[in-house]
């Protein structure tokens, strides 16, 4: 092997050249070497053209790994008509089990509606989460439950969409261009057509509510003998609405716009809601209250309806204030309601008003109605001497009936505490009302 010298002012020969050159060179020199490049060639050659033979023609050809389904977290499974029998769902998943484990052995996909018959019982998928999965060990199943009933008649609203075009379609469209193919797995009877009543489906790009079935169900079953009717809503369109919210619910450490923050969204989401005079609703905690519809009774929103959000609502107790409460006061006097009631002379100061409502109604104490009937009537005995409070003792200490003495100390207990709450002329004036009411049953005695 040589190498020429470079001079300094030729530029610098590139290192491939230099080894065909050395390769050249040793070519020259040894005939046997260059016998062996020729055999690692056509060996690397031979095993380019066997790669070649069983990779495909076109790249693009080769079928795509479809992605691998996730585990089911919970699967609800329950059967398919029939009457609830006692003991029936204990046996459910022992009855189950063959097919669940055939199934996860297979990783056979699952999803609403999938059909699994076992040991001569017909069973439906209800739900699975997520919904398109695959059975494992860590699952858990659900087959608690009312058998799920086979539909005889259904009934289909579609729902008005503001956002969308107001051409309306005819019926018959409705249903073969949008209920059928929706149901047409169940139409063939591949899967079950899982519907729950009340509940709006998205198909396609129309929503339709489920409103109503025979037999009357809360969940039940679309098949082929499942006689569909579908209709248009026919709820008018409001021309004005206004819809205001409640001050205290507002938000103060940011500006915002009520209308395009708070009310559009939740109008684009709920598309489908009716709304009246009176109604509440809360969107992303602000809530508002419909103050004015026209025309009026349940309306939608529609493209051509005018939306005000002007002004705030003050709160007031009975907006506040639970239902057990609310529930007692409905029981109060209607003036003493509207005392209670009254925060517009507070100047604002309805949380402390809140508070004493809340403690007063808590601490109101009697017996239901129910519990009165429940106990024995009794008399009273004869009077005794001792003064007011002695002779209200004496009076419930001699009474006849009492069903236990429980019943007989709560009593006592309830007497005393009355007559301690009343001071000066009203407790003279409760004393002497406990005595007419003696005199009057000794009479009745007598």
């Amino acid at each position: 092997f040589w190498l020429k010298r470079q001079s300094r002012d030729s530029p610098p020969r590139p290192r491939i050249g230099r080894a065909l050159q050395c390769a050249a060179s040793a070519t020259v020199a040894c005939p046997r070497v260059a016998k062996l490049m020729e055999e690692y060639r056509e060996a690397q050659r031979q095993k380019w053209l066997a790669s070649q033979a069983a990779a495909p023609a076109d790249p693009a050809s080769a079928p795509a790994a479809e992605p691998e389904a996730l585990p089911a977290r919970r699967v609800q499974i329950l059967p398919v008509g029939g009457e609830p029998c006692s003991g029936d769902e204990h046996r459910r998943l022992e009855l189950l089990a063959p097919a669940l484990r055939q199934k996860r052995d297979a990783r056979e996909p699952i999803r609403s509606g999938t059909v699994v018959r076992s040991s001569g019982r017909e069973f439906v998928v209800v739900k699975a989460e997520p919904e398109e999965s695959i059975l494992a060990c860590e699952t858990d199943y659900y087959v608690d439950g009312a058998p799920i009933k086979r539909l005889h008649k259904i009934q289909f609203v579609c729902l008005w969409d503001f956002e969308a075009s107001e051409s309306q379609e005819e019926v018959p469209s409705l249903f073969s261009s949008y209920i059928r193919p929706h149901f047409r797995n169940a139409i063939e009877g591949e899967d079950a057509g899982i519907v729950n009543i009340g509940e709006v489906m998205r198909v396609f790009d129309r929503d339709f509510l489920v409103y109503a079935s025979e037999p009357v169900a809360d969940i039940g079953i679309v098949d082929k003998n499942t006689m569909v009717f579908v209709e248009w809503d026919g709820t008018p369109e409001c021309d004005k609405i206004h819809i205001v919210p409640f001050q205290d619910t507002l938000p103060h450490a940011y500006a915002f716009d009520v209308f395009d923050d708070y009310l559009k969204p939740y109008l684009t989401k709920n598309k489908h809601l009716h709304f009246s005079a009176n109604d509440q609703f809360t969107y992303q905690g602000v809530q508002f209250k419909v103050v004015c519809v026209e025309p009026a009774g349940p309306i939608r929103v529609g493209r051509s309806t005018a939306i005000y959000c002007e002004g705030v609502l003050h709160p007031s107790l009975r907006n506040l204030l639970p239902p057990e409460l609310l529930e007692q006061l409905s029981s109060l006097p209607p003036g003493l309601q509207m005392l209670l009631l009254n925060t517009e002379a507070l100047a604002g100061g309805y949380e402390e008003r809140l508070i004493e409502v809340q403690d007063m109604l808590n601490r109101r104490r009697g017996l239901t109605s129910s519990a009165i009937d429940r106990l024995e009537k009794f008399r009273w005995g004869e009077q005794r001497p001792g003064g007011a409070a002695g002779q209200a003792v004496a009076d419930v200490q001699d009474c006849i009936g009492m069903r236990s003495l429980q019943a007989q100390q709560s009593a006592m207990a309830d007497q005393l505490a009355y007559i301690e709450r009343r001071s000066g002329d009203a407790a003279e004036r409760a004393l002497a009302e406990v005595q007419e009411l003696a005199e009057a049953h000794a009479k009745e005695l007598a």
